[in-house]
């Protein structure tokens, strides 16, 4: 029997391997791509606005790209920095490998780059395969751990669970093969008999239901970044085809205009980079005790003379009895309100009244901010919580629609419970924490 179970190991083996390659080439194509539409992005720039256009546009890429990942550089024809996190340029022209040096923060790494020549520069983009490596230890990890089930199956049913194994594997195998290939709707059949197989099935689907989630959320975010980055960067590059065109004493408006485009950018990025480091870390160290209730009432008394600048008020109504203490990160907490109340008062209206609100829950608070204006019809209230979501895009310019995916990335992240309910008038956004205890079990 252990060479039965030794068969099903390298099969399983044989199996993973091929799917971290296809999934490994896959995303290295992505990669090229990625960086080959970067470069022609880079010609843009120089043919719309030259060589100081196009060290300006490297400036901000290489500020703000997803850096490590992505690295950036600008040398003259004797291989003089010029611009970018580049600090050497390559021997090579067209596609090549480069390496960055180790810095206080990361290791030195290997980097597939592009070089050329754009006007009279060097260019170099150069861009790191991390993905690849990420995916491949979720289905290496997964992989695993279906090995170490099929295993032990192997050795107590016998000849005859192998054979079942067996079968079980080459769909497995298929399945892999299908979502390495891009199909991430394919799923594996669970049987009626409930054994460890179908254990390790229901394992691997969930990991398949999380990964098109993600891949979803994915193309969406991109979608809508895309989208709303368009205007300002047309505007961005419109305003330096005039000051390049414009006479000198006008010159310095243009780019002032420019900066504050690009101010406005960067602050919409940083926010998306700082959902994004939200929603991937699962961190509890910084969770600990506090009271809900102060940090309610200075809320209140902060935003007091706001609020009576626009013509509303805000009050905080205290609990009639004793409240749990909250168990989380307090900045996070504060900035999910802060980020609830700002929206009920760009939104609620001139005379609209803002009430905080807390009471006990399951041994931990509920905290709500409900607001008297207009509301938001039911079947948008989930859509709301999505990056760039505008209820009225069009006429909409007040912000940038990151509040509520802040909102709901702070709350994934306490494990707490976030929804929108009528207030009769108005709306209530309501938010259940759990106890300290939840968070010791975990």
């Amino acid at each position: 029997m252990l060479l039965v179970t030794a068969v099903l190991v390298i099969v399983l083996s044989i199996a993973g391997l091929f799917a971290y390659n296809r999934i490994s080439s896959a995303l290295t194509e992505q990669l090229r791509a990625s960086v080959a539409e970067d470069f022609v992005l880079m010609q843009d720039a120089e043919q719309r606005a030259g060589e100081l256009g196009l060290a300006q546009f490297i400036t901000w890429a290489s500020a703000t790209r997803a850096a490590p990942s992505f690295a950036f550089g600008l040398f003259t024809q004797g291989g003089v920095a010029v611009a970018g996190n580049i600090a050497t340029a390559p021997a090579f022209t067209g596609w090549g490998t480069i390496t960055l040096p180790a810095t206080a923060t990361e290791p030195a790494r290997a980097m597939l780059a592009r070089a050329g020549m754009i006007g009279d520069h060097i260019v170099v983009v150069a861009g790191a395969n991390e993905a690849a490596s990420q995916v491949g230890e979720a289905v290496l990890g997964t992989l695993t751990l279906a090995g170490l089930v099929i295993a032990l199956s192997g050795l107590a049913v016998g000849y005859i669970a192998s054979q079942s194994a067996s079968r079980k594997l080459r769909q497995l195998a298929r399945t892999l093969e299908s979502v390495a290939g891009g199909n991430t709707e394919v799923r594996l059949p669970i049987s009626d008999r409930n054994d460890q197989f179908d254990f390790v099935s229901r394992e691997i689907n969930a990991y398949l239901d999380r990964l098109s989630e993600l891949m979803a959320s994915l193309r969406n975010t991109a979608i809508a970044i895309a989208h709303d980055l368009k205007s300002p960067l047309n505007r961005v590059s419109i305003l330096l085809q005039n000051a390049v065109a414009a006479p000198p004493e006008e010159t310095a408006g243009y780019l002032e205009r420019v900066e504050d485009e690009m101010e406005g950018l960067k602050a919409t990025l940083d926010t998306i980079l700082r959902i994004s480091r939200i929603e991937a870390s699962d961190d509890t160290s910084a969770f600990a005790p506090f009271d809900m209730g102060a940090m309610l009432a200075d809320l209140a008394q902060t935003f007091a003379p706001v609020m009576e600048d626009q013509q509303q008020t805000i009050a905080y109504m205290a609990p009639s009895g004793p409240v749990s203490p909250a168990f989380g990160d307090r900045r996070m907490l504060q900035q999910l309100l802060v980020n609830l109340i700002e929206n009920a008062a760009r939104y609620a209206g001139p005379g609209a009244a803002i009430t905080l609100g807390l009471a006990e829950g399951h041994s931990a608070p509920v905290v709500w901010v409900s607001d008297s204006g207009p509301g938001i019809p039911a079947e948008q209230r989930d859509s709301v919580f999505a990056p760039f979501y505008r209820m009225n895009a069009e006429r909409d310019e007040r912000g940038t629609g990151l509040g509520l995916a802040m909102v709901k990335a702070i709350a994934a992240r306490h494990r707490a419970g976030i929804v929108l309910e009528d207030a009769n008038p108005g709306l209530t956004a309501r938010l259940t924490l759990l106890p300290q205890a939840a968070f010791s079990r975990a």
